[in-house]
């Protein structure tokens, strides 16, 4: 199941990508990951710097009007977060496979739409038309389950704060122009039909078995295909930006992994890492020092680095992955350099 990712008090710490943003049916690489980690690293960014603020607040002395803005833009700012995260583990296929454009929902979900629209076709046209309705505006087309009302609802949403008093939303569709029109243009229609083609039935169904109460225990449904499923053999990025702030002794080594075919998608790197091939593992490893903690990372944080750190760890190392990868670390803002291949070796 989803993990809360609430670091610090006034932190909220970025969800990794769990879709491989360069396997998505008609949905290109540039546009998930711009909207990912410039809209949704942005909102994750803007909500962190409100909270600081709040925390900082003498509430007895502090203008109303201050007080009235600052936690406006608070509420909207952690709306956004919110519905960006369950929009993006809506979408994706398994691994390296895409989205096979034909999968169903899982009975217990279809039963519930049955239930409460008439049929999963019949609820597909009521979202897919809400969604198209906020064509040329902005807002949420939400999937949402309401204890009060017993059902699932499909919401109309206006902003990223305008939600159903106690329902909870198991799936997103982003309507801001952000969203789609790197890919689309003004064609917001054809975007929705996309996405709608690009659904992990699996992931939304656990969010609904959740919101009705039910347990459900595969955590591996909310990480990214390949990453250690071991919490100690993880680092998020915000606990990486932490511990290179440490000392020279402390601080950890970094180890940048892409696969040749790969290398064309690349233009940055973390400052002070070393690039290399994962296939090339059995000669680079024998340079590493086992006196300082080693952080692995890859693009997205899938397999290409969880593997590494498996096999790392097997070997001895202190090693642990990013996750999410160095598109995570796009997304909290982290510093990087231009990409230095010299020490990279594919053969």
């Amino acid at each position: 199941m989803p993990s809360r990712q609430v670091g610090a008090p006034t932190t909220v710490m970025v969800r990794p990508l769990l879709l491989k943003p360069q396997w998505m049916n008609g949905l290109s690489e540039r546009l998930l990951v711009s909207h990912y980690e410039n809209n949704y690293g942005g909102a994750v960014r803007r909500l962190n710097a409100i909270r600081t603020r709040l925390a900082a607040l003498d509430w007895a002395r502090t203008p109303v009007f201050e007080i009235n803005g600052l936690k406006r833009e608070e509420l909207i700012a952690a709306g956004s977060v919110i519905l960006h995260e369950i929009y993006f583990d809506s979408l994706g296929g398994h691994g390296d496979d895409p989205p096979t454009e034909l999968a169903e929902p899982p009975d217990g979900l279809a039963h519930a739409f049955e239930r409460d629209f008439g049929s999963v076709m019949a609820w597909r046209a009521e979202f897919t038309a809400m969604a198209k309705a906020l064509a040329g505006g902005s807002g949420w087309a939400i999937l949402a389950w309401s204890e009060r009302l017993g059902r699932l609802v499909n919401q109309w949403a206006a902003d990223h704060a305008h939600g159903l008093a106690g329902a909870t939303p198991i799936l997103a569709l982003d309507m801001y122009e952000h969203s789609y029109h790197l890919d689309f243009g003004a064609k917001a229609a054809s975007y929705v039909d996309q996405v709608m083609a690009n659904l992990n039935w699996e992931r939304i169904d656990a969010r609904y078995r959740m919101a009705i109460g039910e347990e459900v225990e595969n955590e591996k449904l909310f990480l990214p295909f390949g990453a250690p499923s071991r919490q100690e053999a993880r680092i998020s990025a915000e606990e990486l930006k932490t511990a290179l702030e440490n000392g020279e002794d402390r601080r950890p080594v970094l180890l940048d992994l892409c696969l040749p075919r790969d290398l064309p998608r690349r233009t940055d790197m973390l400052p002070s890492a070393s690039m290399h091939a994962p296939a090339a593992l059995p000669r680079w490893v024998e340079e590493l020092s086992r006196d300082r903690p080693i952080v692995v990372y890859c693009i997205c944080g899938f397999q290409v680095s969880g593997m590494a750190v498996t096999e790392l760890r097997q070997r001895g190392f202190d090693a642990r992955a990013l996750v999410g990868g160095i598109t995570a670390w796009h997304a909290i803002g982290g510093t990087t350099v231009p990409l230095d291949t010299s020490t990279y070796d594919d053969g």
